[in-house]
């Protein structure tokens, strides 16, 4: 009875799938096993047809993918047959596995990506509301901003591993022992950190590091200004009135990228300054120290807002500070035009080497 229930919603689905490439119809034959389900698909009067081999999964992590998609890989199937992860609900983390290993999924709301390499087949359907998300329990986000400290001082030392007590005091964390825990827990189940030997270790630092500035949104509030002079007086000029002012600051964007990687050019000046700059009687005496002049366009100096205090961890130790290279990158891969080619010299020379060798060795684990 079961099997077929997932048999009739599936046909359903496929139908729908289908239906923009012409008509369709359907010859089912249910494999024996009530995980499995076997649907061949023929268009009508005289086309082409696929058959499907249905694998049926109540919940799918993605930390149960990789070891599902793997065994897939080892399966042998007969020509044109194509396999087909079918569940409730496929989270973006898993479509991004199944996406590596060539599987194609399918949801309950119709959401897919079915893939026939010998066909030419490729279909995506992304972004339709699924019923079934909403019962799915809902995990901690690791890229909130207290819980961001924690992926933070994870990938600054992404060959180190980490017991929950040392992550939740660390200097560059500071938060609650069960919020630390929660986070573990999800990095876990979402692939990104695996647990040996009592030890939190990150297993895939590079993919952690994209998931992140996919839901990073840049700084939350930004200041404009024009101050007449070169650039780099403009920032000694800012940097000087933060330390008789005791304001904590940061070089940003474009300023930190230039530290971090010289062959970056830019003609704006970018700082983080700590929250209690951007009162009223402090910017003025910013504006009165430094003769800026606040501007709805044409800026050469920028004041961001930090989301956190944790992105002035790891500034560079001279007088000038920037921010650490995985700050800076997140910033500039969040920044439209040339943001992103800065982003990738700022990887290139200070992210990808460490990470990489991080991913390797759990690789050969």
């Amino acid at each position: 009875m079961e099997a077929q229930q997932h048999l009739n919603r599936f046909e359903r689905l496929i139908c729908e799938i289908f239906a923009e490439l012409g008509e369709f119809e359907i010859v089912s034959k249910p494999a024996e096993e009530k995980t499995n389900i076997d649907v061949k698909l023929v268009s009508k009067p005289s086309g082409p047809s696929y058959r499907f081999h249905v694998k049926v999964r109540e919940r799918i992590t993605p930390q149960i993918a990789v070891d599902l998609f793997e065994r897939f890989q080892r399966e042998k199937l007969p020509d044109r047959v194509v396999r087909i992860i079918y569940a409730p609900v496929i989270s973006p983390r898993v479509a991004e596995i199944a996406r590596q290993f060539d599987v194609s999924f399918v949801d309950y709301a119709g959401n897919c990506r079915i893939v026939d390499s010998a066909s030419g087949l490729l279909i995506s359907r992304s972004g339709i509301p699924n019923e079934a998300s909403s019962r799915s329990p809902k995990n901690a986000d690791p890229f909130s901003p207290k819980s961001s400290r924690i992926v933070r001082a994870m990938l600054h030392e992404p060959q180190r591993g980490w017991q929950v007590s040392e992550l939740s005091e660390h200097p560059d964390v500071g938060v609650s022992l069960g919020l630390a825990s929660r986070i573990k827990q999800v990095l876990v189940r979402e692939n990104y950190a695996v647990v040996r030997d009592r030890l939190l270790f990150l297993k895939q630092p590079v993919e952690l590091l994209e998931a992140w500035v996919r839901s990073y949104a840049g700084p939350p509030g930004r200041h404009q200004y024009y101050v007449r002079g070169e650039t780099e007086a403009i920032e000694r000029s800012i940097a000087a009135w933060c330390e008789k002012s005791e304001i904590e600051y940061a070089l940003a964007q474009f300023s930190a990228a230039w530290r971090h990687a010289p062959e970056v050019r830019y003609s704006v000046a970018s700082f983080y300054l700590s929250p209690e700059a951007f009162g009223p009687r402090r910017l003025e005496s910013l504006r009165i120290a430094c003769g800026a002049q606040e501007v709805e366009s044409g800026a050469n100096l920028v004041l961001l807002t930090p989301f956190d205090k944790s992105v002035f961890v790891r500034r560079l130790p001279a007088r000038e500070r920037a921010t650490s290279p995985l700050q800076t990158w997140l910033d500039l891969h969040s920044m439209a035009g040339r943001g992103p080619e800065a982003a990738e010299a700022v990887f290139e020379t200070h992210l990808r080497e460490a990470l990489a060798s991080a991913a390797e060795r759990e690789g050969s684990e």
